[in-house]
């Protein structure tokens, strides 16, 4: 580990020296990025991973327990982490796949402050190697739990490579739950490679209660890779999804659709930065949001074409419906476009829900609420229907 990781490991044992570090060093709302996200939080959590506190196998995680976090095993492969940890024994994994032990990639002069916290305690990280086509969905599925239900303001980190070889093609979950209620500090990076060809439907479901959940998903796609993204985002106290996107050879494809729900004073953050490296390559996102009671949803959205590269193709936009008066959200698409012979478009919309229609439904024999929920499922089921796996999409409709 390089001297700097090592200071910052002794900046977060020292929570004096910690706080300092992190009113220094950690982005204000003065970083585009972090413009509407506060960061102070932090200064109360321990940030050392908790799993160095606790032995995983005495968690208290029966067998039928474990059954309702996971998917049917008849139906799904399931990749079980519990605070972080790979738990290989109560996973259920292809014959396959082949998992390598790696010297962490990530740059130690990694801009983002959050992933080089997560640096600082990952050294080796896991990456799965999918060689060939898998017809069964995928799942990993990551459960916070705790010994002691006293413990509080943790941390877990996670850090792996998903990578999937030449013309493979595969439907995947990832799915953060809790096994009880907490309000850990989850501080996870995910990054995925797509090889010439390969195929990947990417389910994301946010699912666990109450805690803090910061999650960095790097995708980079090579020659004719798709990538199709789905993101549920709900429950959690504060969560961030940061998204960056690589389309690095001709033809590559990305797309990512989501939902967010928010209500009391939840705070649903995402950030994608998508980079069209290469000629010829396509990008598509789609967000719409819910938020009532005091819940704030922020999008922010940076498609950048670098110099000489044409043919492009480059759309965002978001939606939002604001349920209460003190509901709120901050939407920002953004282009940077140094190219000709391009195809970009960005947009973005927040607003109440319509009273003419809500009056029509009700003078068609619908209660006020009935009017409501119809005009809000109606809402909602454009982006369910880009989802592609039948299975997957009654899974996720289950969830709201």
């Amino acid at each position: 580990m390089s001297e700097k990781l090592e200071n910052l490991v002794s900046f977060v044992k020292d929570k004096k020296s910690w706080h300092e570090f992190l009113n220094k060093n950690f982005p204000s709302n003065r970083v585009d990025e972090y413009k509407y996200l506060d960061l102070s939080f932090l200064s109360d959590f321990d940030l050392r991973p908790i799993e160095g506190d606790q032995n995983i196998d005495q968690l208290d995680i029966d067998e039928n327990t474990l059954k309702r976090l996971v998917f049917d095993e008849k139906e799904f492969y399931n990749f079980v982490f519990i605070n972080g940890k790979f738990i290989e024994n109560l996973s259920n994994l292809p014959k396959t796949l082949k998992i390598n032990k790696l010297q962490n990639r990530s740059s130690e002069n990694e801009k983002i402050a959050l992933k080089n916290l997560n640096l600082a305690f990952r050294e080796k990280i896991l990456e799965f190697n999918f060689t060939k086509s898998i017809e069964r969905p995928i799942a990993f599925i990551h459960i916070n739990t705790s010994l002691d239900k006293k413990v509080n303001k943790k941390s877990i980190y996670t850090n792996y490579r998903i990578s999937l070889f030449k013309d493979v093609k595969i439907s995947m979950i990832d799915k953060f739950v809790n096994h009880e209620k907490n309000d850990f500090f989850n501080n996870n990076i995910i990054d995925i490679f797509l090889d010439e060809n390969a195929y990947l439907d990417h389910n994301i479901l946010q699912e666990s209660e109450d805690n803090f959940q910061f999650n960095h998903y790097k995708v980079d796609l090579e020659t004719n890779a798709i990538y199709r993204g789905f993101l549920l985002n709900q429950k959690s106290k504060i969560s961030r999804f940061n998204f960056e996107i690589n389309l690095n050879k001709i033809d590559s494809d990305a797309q990512i659709k989501g939902i967010y729900l928010g209500e009391k004073d939840q705070i649903l953050d995402h950030y994608i930065k998508t980079n069209h490296n290469f000629k010829k390559t396509y990008s598509s996102h789609y967000l719409k949001g819910i938020l009532k009671d005091e819940s704030k949803g922020i999008f922010y959205a940076s498609t950048i074409v670098k110099k000489g590269v044409k043919k492009i193709i480059g759309n965002q936009l978001n939606k939002n419906i604001l349920l209460d008066k003190n509901a709120s959200c901050f939407s920002r698409p953004e282009l940077w476009i140094k190219a000709d012979d391009v195809k970009c478009s960005h947009g973005s919309t927040t607003g109440q829900l319509d009273l003419d229609a809500i009056f029509y439904l009700q003078a068609r024999g619908f209660s006020f609420t009935a009017a409501k929920e119809i005009l809000l499922k109606a809402f909602i089921d454009e982006i369910f229907e880009m989802i592609v796996d039948e299975n997957i999409k009654k899974i996720i409709k289950k969830m709201i």
